[in-house]
């Protein structure tokens, strides 16, 4: 009876885990596949049910992916990959350029050499933080606050586009079918400038320069979101004009 209870509760604890691991970014969802084999994959050796080499390989294949990035969070071997990379950032240095766009709700930052998005909430239930600590719930929760607000729905709709594909939207309902107008509405010189990441003396080949960089991150064709290339083509515009 004590077992049963035992195995009724570790079923139970299993499912809630994977219900919550569930609506995870996928950064997180790998790192904690790659702890739970791991774990598994050290309990077959220990118990004798399997030769550590012949674990080892079957368990890696099909999660290289998981592990690498499970390993890349650890500093040290960070430090290490990161130095394996040396000869290629020396002949492509990193421009350390970053562009911003805002909304009522939300402050989105994007990052030139990597094309990674993040955003700062303003106000609000979450403001404060960090898209990036927002579980899909939460994310989903703001979406729904700032619905009086175009800009901040569209910021919000490209990021859970570039994190969570197209699997938030069915969770969102109504919300995650919005469709925004998609015009990026008027922008300042100064505004222009926060989205290319450029200072106010840039001239014409920086602001060339700058816009295709982050067409190349953003442009939908390679996946990146229509609203974020529509400003970014807006701010070359009125950069450029005369």
């Amino acid at each position: 009876m004590a077992r049963l209870i035992l195995l009724l509760g570790l079923a139970a604890g299993l499912f809630l885990f994977l219900r919550w691991l569930s609506r995870q970014p996928p950064r997180v969802f790998w790192q904690w596949l790659a702890v739970l084999l791991a774990i598994g994959l050290l309990a077959l050796v220990l118990t004798g049910r399997a030769h550590w080499l012949a674990a080892v390989f079957a368990a890696l294949l099909p999660f290289v992916r998981g592990l690498l990035t499970l390993l890349g969070g650890i500093p040290l071997l960070k430090r290490v990959l990161a130095g394996t990379g040396a000869a290629k950032s020396a002949q492509q240095p990193s421009s350390g350029q970053t562009s911003t766009v805002q909304g009522r709700y939300i402050r989105m930052t994007l990052n030139h050499d990597s094309g990674d998005i993040d955003g700062e909430v303003l106000t609000g239930r979450f403001r404060g933080r960090m898209l990036n600590q927002l579980n899909l719930d939460a994310l989903l929760q703001l979406l729904s606050e700032c619905q009086d607000d175009e800009e901040s729905v569209a910021l919000l709709q490209a990021y859970l586009d570039r994190v969570y594909a197209d699997t938030w939207r069915q969770q969102a309902g109504a919300q995650g079918q919005r469709q925004t107008s998609g015009a990026p509405g008027e922008m300042t010189r100064e505004e222009a400038l926060q989205v290319l990441g450029l200072s106010s003396d840039a001239g014409e080949a920086e602001i060339i320069e700058a816009h295709r960089r982050l067409m190349q991150k953003l442009h939908p064709d390679r996946g990146g979101s229509a609203y974020l290339a529509a400003r970014v083509n807006l701010a070359k515009d009125i950069l450029l004009a005369k």
